[in-house]
């Protein structure tokens, strides 16, 4: 098993009396086929999803309470998950009325405006995504499931684009410099920063991506164009990214201190740091989190946004190239979207008011 896939969960107990029910072997044989990202996050949705129903996945009961599952209870499993916790709202607390607040327990609220508590229509649209999936491949296995409790025209899943608590937001383009201008590149650790916001805002990386690299995935054309070997994708499939000359030059002067420190092509690229100064290297490579939190720290010395992420660089990137020109479809290339309308969402262009027609309306 891979470095990026000891996290995986497991769905089944392979040492337990009288063997596994054929449920859990196909559920395990459909996300084998995925990525790694893709299979720890569908298995937290699978168990999540049987102990809702009652038991632990990987259990008989388990697969006999999935296999029984209806469209009633994949509705009453939506309204707990929008009574779930979740990410905190941009606003401390929702404003309600006195009315609002005493009847809160009996009545579902008809509107989710990213003000509430629970889970946002995005997570939950995930889920139920996830689960739909799920369920086909069991139907077309034959194990006595006729209907997919949670097909769309059964239960309609919220729409993933409203009631958004906290969407990806874009930087300015100036501060994207600023950015990049603040690692301190006299010590090694300077270096890594600097090569990592580099592939962020200049490759449009996913985390995952980043924290996968080797050495050995910096590469270069015979012309002269240097791209990153992509092997842990949200897709699954190995991806070719090519940088521009300016972030191209940041991540090649780490791979040259790293390779003078005596790193092989093996070994990752970004590595964490450790000591009270954290200017020595450690022996393990940088993590998703340690990611977010760098990119966190830069942003907002920069005084950009405290609620910009690592995702944010991507939309920057994805807007910054439309902003060129470019068209969505060759745009898609760059961000290896599934399709054109994945990259219409991430075109920030979009939410901006500034041209908007209404703004030169007048009587």
């Amino acid at each position: 098993m891979g470095d990026n896939e000891q996290d995986v969960p497991i769905l089944v107990d392979n040492t337990r009396d009288g063997g596994i029910h054929p449920l859990w072997l196909r559920l395990s044989a459909f996300l084998e086929m995925r990525s790694a990202n893709t299979r720890r996050t569908y298995s937290g949705i699978l168990k999540e999803w049987s102990r809702f129903l009652g038991a632990e996945a990987g259990s008989d009961q388990a697969a006999y309470n999935f296999i029984q599952a209806s469209d009633l209870h994949a509705i009453a499993y939506k309204r707990w998950l929008e009574k779930r916790p979740g990410q905190p709202s941009r606003y401390e607390k929702s404003v309600e009325t006195d009315e609002q607040s005493l009847q809160g327990h009996f009545f579902q609220e008809e509107t989710r405006d990213g003000t509430q508590s629970g889970q946002t229509n995005a997570t939950i649209h995930k889920k139920f995504a996830a689960l739909r999936r799920m369920y086909r491949a069991l139907i077309a296995a034959d194990l006595g499931i006729e209907k997919n409790p949670f097909d769309v025209d059964r239960v309609p899943p919220p729409p993933k684009q409203s009631g958004q608590k906290r969407p990806t937001e874009m930087l300015d383009y100036e501060l994207v410099n600023e950015i990049l201008e603040l690692p301190d590149v006299s010590h090694a650790r300077g270096l890594r920063d600097r090569a990592i916001l580099s592939v962020l805002f200049g490759g449009g990386l996913r985390r995952s991506e980043v924290v996968s690299l080797r050495l050995g995935d910096v590469r270069k054309t015979r012309k002269g164009t240097v791209y990153l070997m992509l092997r842990v994708t949200k897709s699954g499939k190995d991806s070719k990214q090519a940088l521009p000359a300016w972030s191209a030059n940041h991540v090649l002067a780490l791979v040259k201190h790293r390779k003078q420190e005596g790193a092989k092509s093996g070994d990752y690229l970004f590595m964490s740091f450790r000591g009270r100064s954290k200017h020595t290297i450690g022996k393990k490579p940088l993590t998703s989190s340690g990611i977010y939190h760098l990119f966190k720290r830069y942003v907002q010395q920069a005084g950009g946004s405290q609620y910009a992420s690592p995702h944010s660089a991507r939309a920057t990137a994805i807007t910054r190239l439309l902003d060129k020109g470019l068209s969505h479809r060759m745009v898609k290339e760059f961000s290896r979207h599934s399709s054109v309308e994945m990259v219409e969402v991430y075109d920030k262009r979009r939410l901006s008011v500034d041209e908007s027609p209404g703004v030169d309306l007048d009587f």
